[in-house]
């Protein structure tokens, strides 16, 4: 996900999720690793290899026995920290498809295989039906934080498929580490469900996104 400056307070077989993600992200607690003059941005970095963001996508339809759960992960999260709070980039086409890995550590639920070419065709459909030519890159910029202690509600917004919407969730801060999971909607960004045979197999439209950022 190039430099961000410091951004202005305001002013969907798979996979749509990707989108999501975005979001969650956000939580982290603010400010820059110090604090920078006023007006002074907060340079864009490669994440470090403690920071995650993946996005869990389930399967559904009247026949979803037979198709796959998948889990995404941003393949080239970029992080700048502002003062309201970190703000999050990542290629939709830079997203790893259910890397093995990580299926297997989500457990029973994600423990079928999923080959090469499946994993292809998932790419193949998710980049498709998120207009990723048009709308390569999601953004999660942090606006506003309330509360004390490890426990915080994170209000962000979320750039994604060309929509921009505002999301509240939940994240654990402690020390420079945040985590946490936050549920949002393909259709809320204008995304409709993957679907195929009348609903046969489908994707839900709810996405789990799981993220664990450090500050610098």
């Amino acid at each position: 996900m190039s430099v961000q400056t410091t951004p202005k307070r305001p002013d969907r077989r798979s996979l749509l999720a990707a989108s999501l993600a975005l979001a969650a992200f956000a939580a982290l607690s603010a400010g820059c690793a110090s604090d920078p003059p006023v007006g002074a941005d907060c340079p864009a970095i490669m994440a470090s290899a403690a920071d995650e963001l993946r996005v869990l996508v389930f399967r559904g339809g009247s026949a979803a026995r037979l198709g796959h759960n998948h889990v995404l992960r941003a393949g080239d999260l970029r992080v700048s920290w502002p003062a309201a709070g970190p703000v999050l980039r990542f290629r939709l086409d830079a997203l790893a498809i259910d890397p093995p890995a990580l299926r297997a550590a989500l457990g029973p639920a994600f423990a079928s295989a999923v080959d090469d070419s499946a994993r292809e065709g998932t790419r193949a459909n998710l980049l498709r039906a998120l207009e990723a030519a048009a709308h390569p890159e999601v953004v999660v910029t942090t606006l506003q934080q309330v509360g004390e202690g490890p426990r915080r509600a994170v209000e962000a917004e979320i750039s994604l498929h060309g929509v921009k919407r505002r999301q509240w969730f939940v994240a654990e801060v402690q020390d420079r580490r945040a985590r946490g999971e936050v549920v949002i909607r393909q259709s809320d960004f204008g995304i409709q469900p993957f679907t195929v045979l009348g609903g046969l197999l489908a994707v839900q439209d709810a996405l789990v996104v799981q993220f664990e950022l450090v500050q610098p």
